[in-house]
């Protein structure tokens, strides 16, 4: 009992270790999304955080669907120089 209890502990920690590296990366990101000027910055804030489709974004933002798959690319492109 004693060994199965050790190993449920091992495997708890374990868990919280990768939640919180998760939580330490999700916190990086969101501080390199802030330094990410206007409209890149909503652009990705919409498609990557809030999970919505690059057609939903074009329509709410008012471009054509061209327009923002360009746009998101300058908005990677910004993200990842930073």
């Amino acid at each position: 009992m004693a060994e199965k209890l050790a190993k449920l502990l091992d495997n708890v920690n374990e868990l919280l270790n990768r939640i919180l590296e998760e939580d330490k990366k999700q916190k990086e990101i969101l501080t390199q999304l802030e330094k990410v000027e206007q409209p890149y910055k909503l652009i990705l804030e919409k498609v990557y955080i809030q999970g919505k489709s690059l057609v939903t974004v074009a329509s709410e933002m008012n471009y054509s669907y061209r327009d923002l798959c360009r746009k998101n690319g300058i908005a990677l492109n910004k993200f990842e120089k930073i």
